[in-house]
């Protein structure tokens, strides 16, 4: 359909014929007829003639033989005429059908996020349902003796807040977080949780026990479970080098436990998996600027790994500047105190004062440009 669907008034006002008004001035007014008036639900029926003018509102559909409308503060009404000052060219004053939609036309394609203007184009249209893309369903288990879901028991365990921040992380990706609790450094309880999160959601996370020590046995419990499709042992990147990916039928993703490497491994792995099952057209959400960067930043360690470094950004006149935040990748303070990251590339072993380098944002984990 077209939308609008006919001639409609943009304004309060009159409709009449352009050309009736063509030698309106304010030395030589001219004088219409008012033989009616058009509002919604009972519009005006008949066809305005020569010299003949209709009140109509706002949104009204423009009555046939009607090609203009003057705005009702520039007609001045008495004893049923108006009088006019000044002409109207043809369709002014009019939205005319199609202009905001023209029948046929291709509104969205798939990919495309739905937003709030979106939806009131849809229901616009006549558009009761969309088909829309499911939400992915992230299954959360963290791995762990020391851990613990209870406040009353943090004086001898650890909290498991790294549940916490994955849960809305995956909330910010367009994903539905669903916390499965806690299992023991046990092969067995891992693979219990595993197959639980295979049975009722998309994807499988664990958090911690990734790695190749005595007490990781993620990636042991998974493969236990059946013969996978594919598998990543591993990413190429530090932080976060112990992320892992393994596929049966669904995907389980495999995060480290120290906090900047868990951050990571979400960012390049789990992320765009769930935009991927969440039908987003690119993989990842990241929100990229250019800064310079305030101070050196020498990268002795994993020179043929790609390296994250978290920054704070801030605006220095019409520039960005980007100041290295350092620690181990165990340190929560250091992405408390960083508002986005930078990738170094392999072999790069100094980023110079000054340098320029992309800061990327992500959703839920750094604030937007507008923060800044």
């Amino acid at each position: 359909m077209n939308i609008p669907e006919y001639d409609v008034s943009h304004y309060d006002g009159y409709a009449v014929r352009a050309e009736d008004v063509a030698q309106a001035s304010i030395d030589n007014p001219t004088l219409l007829k008012v033989v009616g008036q058009s509002f919604l639900g009972e519009e005006f029926e008949g066809e305005i003639k020569v010299g003949e003018a209709v009140y109509i509102f706002t949104g009204c559909r423009v009555p046939l033989g009607a090609n203009a409308v003057i705005p009702v503060e520039q007609a001045k009404a008495k004893n049923g005429f108006i009088e006019v000052r000044r002409s109207v060219k043809p369709y002014e004053n009019i939205i005319s059908a199609g202009s905001d939609v023209k029948k046929g036309e291709k509104l969205f394609s798939q990919g495309h996020v739905l937003r709030a203007q979106d939806m009131k184009f849809l229901l616009d249209i006549k558009k009761w349902k969309a088909k829309v893309f499911k939400k992915p369903v992230v299954a959360i288990i963290s791995v762990g003796d020391e851990l613990t879901d209870r406040i009353d028991e943090t004086d001898r365990k650890k909290l498991d807040s790294h549940n916490i921040m994955i849960s809305h992380l995956i909330k910010e990706a367009g994903g539905i977080p669903l916390p499965l609790g806690i299992a023991t450094d046990d092969i067995n309880d891992v693979k219990r949780l595993i197959i639980r999160g295979l049975e009722k959601a998309d994807i499988v996370a664990t958090i911690g026990g990734a790695s190749v020590g005595g007490r990781d046995c993620c990636w042991e419990a998974a493969n236990r479970i059946g013969i996978p499709t594919a598998v990543i042992r591993g990413i190429k990147v530090q932080p976060g080098r112990v992320t892992s990916l393994i596929i049966l039928d669904k995907p389980i993703v495999l995060l480290p436990g120290h906090v900047q490497s868990t951050l990571v491994g979400f960012c390049l792995l789990l992320l765009p998996l769930i935009r991927h099952m969440a039908g987003f057209s690119s993989p990842f959400s990241f929100t990229t600027l250019n800064a310079r960067l305030s101070h050196k930043l020498s990268l002795k360690e994993f020179a043929s790994f790609k390296r994250v470094r978290f920054v704070k950004v801030t605006k220095v006149n019409s520039e960005y500047a980007a100041k290295p935040v350092l620690g181990d990748s165990s340190l929560t303070r250091i992405v408390v105190k960083a508002n986005g990251f930078i990738v170094v590339p392999e072999g790069k072993k100094t980023i110079e004062e000054g340098e320029k380098v992309d800061v990327h944002l992500v959703n839920g984990l750094f604030p937007s440009l507008q923060t800044f």
